[in-house]
């Protein structure tokens, strides 16, 4: 089915008649019934039942029907931003680890959208997803943890951190309770567990290197891709969570939690990513220049 066939069959199952239809597109009847039949004919089967003067869709029809509606949206989207284009209106699409999306660019876009005007789609994504979506231009820049990149895309470091950890207060020993920091061997030794980060997480990487290279038989309890939802299970005594400083800065003040710094400290690099491959637009270029002159620390 082309466009033009895809308007016709959407047009009917929303109007219910073919005089509803040909009113809708601005059309003839028999322009519409042609369509229709040329359409049915090329697809071998019937879309539409004539009953009492009405057309009635085929079951076939009905599973057309939502692939049509999606093509539908997709084809508004696509018009809604030819109109921004022609316009002069400018779109910037950002993609980030659901705790920077949240925690570290929301006062930088508001900046930029402020004195530009500019659009701003700010999406989540893992790394894996962030990286795909900037090779198949889905996005502009990724602001992501690591610097492991794909081929096709380049990457420059924005902030140094390093990760802090989140020890649940019923399991602290009495010598932990005034200690700033504390050693992985230490966390590793509590009577509670790590909660363990995904190994494909570039946090979780680092974080699995750092304990391998102490207890080589180590063996996670708990294992999660989320970094709230290892705060999450460390507020309830379920184990140790050891997580970016953005996450932890959400968790500071909980009653049931302490948040300390790794004494031997485990990489949380934030870096920018951007595609080799498509041209990078003024407007990303301009928030670019903000994100690089904002104060970025968590």
């Amino acid at each position: 089915m082309n466009l033009r066939q895809l308007e016709v069959f959407y047009a009917i199952m929303q109007a219910g008649t073919v005089s509803g239809a040909a009113k809708n597109l601005h059309v003839s009847q028999p322009n519409i019934t042609r369509v229709l039949a040329h359409t049915e004919q090329q697809l071998g089967f019937s879309l539409f039942e004539r009953v009492k003067g009405r057309l009635v869709p085929t079951q076939e029809a009905h599973r057309l029907l939502p692939d049509v509606e999606k093509i539908y949206r997709q084809l508004g989207e696509f018009q809604t931003l030819t109109e921004k284009v022609r316009s002069g209106h400018q779109h910037i699409r950002v993609g980030a680890p659901p705790i920077l999306a949240s925690k570290l660019l929301p006062p930088i876009v508001t900046k930029v959208n402020q004195q530009y005007g500019y659009s701003i789609d700010l999406m989540t994504g893992n790394h894996s997803e962030l990286c795909q979506a900037l090779l198949t231009n889905e996005l502009d820049i990724a602001i992501t943890f690591g610097e492991e990149t794909p081929a096709g895309i380049s990457h420059e470091r924005l902030i140094s951190e390093t990760m802090r950890v989140l020890l649940p207060k019923d399991h602290l020993s009495p010598n932990l309770e005034q200690d700033s920091s504390i050693s992985l061997s230490t966390v590793l030794a509590a009577d509670i567990g790590i909660i363990a980060l995904d190994d494909r997480d570039p946090l979780g990487v680092r974080l699995a290197a750092a304990i391998r290279a102490i207890n080589t038989d180590f063996y996670a309890s708990f294992t999660v891709r989320s970094y709230n939802a290892g705060a999450e299970l460390a507020k309830l005594g379920a184990g140790i969570a050891i997580v970016d400083p953005w996450t932890a800065d959400q968790y500071k003040n909980e009653e049931n939690l302490k948040c300390v710094a790794l004494s031997d400290s485990i990489d949380c690099s934030v870096s920018l990513l951007t595609s080799d491959i498509h041209a990078m637009s003024i407007a990303t270029k301009n928030l670019l220049s903000f994100l690089k002159a904002s104060d970025t620390s968590s």
